[in-house]
């Protein structure tokens, strides 16, 4: 149920955010998922994390829309913390996203400020935590700036800029070392459109974007490593410091810090649906306006999905085409977070590709490759001529994939959704009667 609250909750936020601004609403529903979860075991502990995550959506909602003291057309200019690091995007123009603390009209005055809001400007140096000042227009949620100018930086900002500095001229120094350091910090310094462009097309993008499976690559990389040098204890902090550290140089994405928080909660031994809504629920107490996060979306949006029929949906398919259990499970998984991430995937971008749930798993398996040699090329440069040679071999195979066709069209995602659902009910049917014809010849 966990797993439905928190997508449905996400939907909720993308489509209806003034939905938690009407607590005539919110009220009712909460007290009726309160009664409902008060029945099962634990379940006032589950009502108080269900009314706590929609306190802090409420709240964080709030945060997500740029509000000022004066009538936004006289606000030439806002002060800020960076939240986003900038990120080249086409032409000259960098986009970042501020938390707002204060804005300025024409005459130089001071008025409070607050929200977050999208900054496009010319400028791209631009790092989480710094205090910037924004001179430029508003249009929406959207400033596009004339002036932008660095106030003050934190000394451990200094530290994580001279760290990816350094990240990043050990990939200068063979091409693909753009998404190297895509895959490795978030963020490439030329912009990188030709593969992200394809990876769009095909349906491929979350392959690109840092979240839970490379946090998982580092892990696996490392894990055992620190246990034989540190003792299992040792090694399982040593782990969590590394992640965090990883998760500090990416600039503390959403979708990055919802993994990391994730797999902290589960190595707690708590249920896997309490561990993923407590995961949503800090990841709003820490960085509240992650909860219009793109990335955060589709990461809580599919894993949702994933832990909600995948494992049935792989049973069907196994029941009616005895294929590896590899190939069943990619499958099953990809088509678990299609279903219930495409309509996000068709109002963001107006399209979307079911070719997907094929090209997804060995995709993934490259991209993952394509990193785990990145991270070892840090220490080792030696490597960078096999990763050119993969690179060459990644950018014709997304080139390839982003020829698919695409469709804005639903009729195909219905059809795979009531093909789905339809495949679990007649496998559980069938395996059903398949049990009681055996017990019927076992008793005769």
């Amino acid at each position: 149920m966990y797993y439905l609250v928190t997508i449905a909750a996400i939907y909720i936020i993308r489509f209806f955010p003034s939905f938690f601004s009407r607590p005539l609403l919110v009220l009712p529903l909460l007290a009726a998922a309160a009664v409902l979860l008060l029945s099962t075991e634990e379940g006032s502990l589950h009502a108080i994390i269900t009314a706590l995550l929609f306190a802090l959506i409420a709240e964080a909602v709030c945060f997500a829309s740029p509000r000022f003291s004066i009538p936004e057309e006289e606000a030439s200019a806002m002060y800020g913390t960076v939240i986003q690091d900038s990120q080249q995007k086409k032409g000259r123009t960098a986009g970042f996203r501020i938390m707002l603390k204060a804005s300025e009209d024409r005459r130089g005055n001071i008025f409070s400020a607050d929200g977050n809001v999208y900054v496009i400007s010319g400028q791209s140096d631009f790092y989480y935590g710094d205090e910037i000042y924004i001179r430029g227009e508003m249009a929406g949620p959207v400033i596009y700036a004339s002036d932008a100018r660095l106030i003050e930086r934190r000394s451990i900002s200094d530290f994580r800029i001279k760290a990816i500095g350094y990240i990043k001229e050990r990939f200068r120094s063979f091409r693909g070392g753009e998404l190297s350091a895509l895959l490795v910090l978030g963020t490439g310094s030329d912009g990188f459109f030709g593969l992200s462009d394809d990876a769009r097309r095909s349906g491929l993008s979350h392959v690109l974007a840092l979240s839970g499976m490379h946090l998982s690559i580092i892990a696996i990389l490392i894990r055992k490593p620190l246990i034989l040098v540190f003792g299992r204890s040792g090694g399982r902090a040593s782990l969590y410091i590394v992640l965090l550290l990883f998760a500090f140089l990416s600039g503390w994405r959403p979708s990055l810090v919802r993994a990391l928080i994730f797999r902290i909660i589960a190595g707690m031994k708590l249920p896997m649906e309490e561990s993923f809504i407590l995961s949503f629920v800090l990841l709003l107490m820490l960085f509240p306006g992650s909860v219009s996060d793109l990335g955060a979306q589709y990461s809580f949006i599919s894993l949702g999905g994933i832990f909600l029929m995948s494992g049935q949906l792989e049973k069907a398919i196994r029941f009616f085409l005895p294929i590896p259990s590899g190939l069943s499970s990619s499958i099953a998984a990809s088509c678990a977070a299609l279903i219930f991430s495409i309509p996000l995937t068709v109002s963001v971008f107006g399209s979307y590709q079911l070719g997907a749930i094929i090209t997804s798993f060995p995709f993934s398996f490259l991209i993952s490759i394509y990193m785990i040699l990145s991270l070892l090329m840090i220490p080792f440069p030696c490597l960078s001529w096999i990763l050119q040679i993969l690179y060459g071999f990644i950018e014709w195979a997304f080139r390839i994939a982003g020829r698919f066709p695409e469709t804005d069209c639903l009729v195909p995602y219905f059809i795979l959704v009531i093909a789905s659902f339809s495949l679990i009910a007649v496998s559980v049917v069938l395996k059903k009667r398949l049990v009681v014809r055996d017990n019927a010849n076992l008793l005769s």
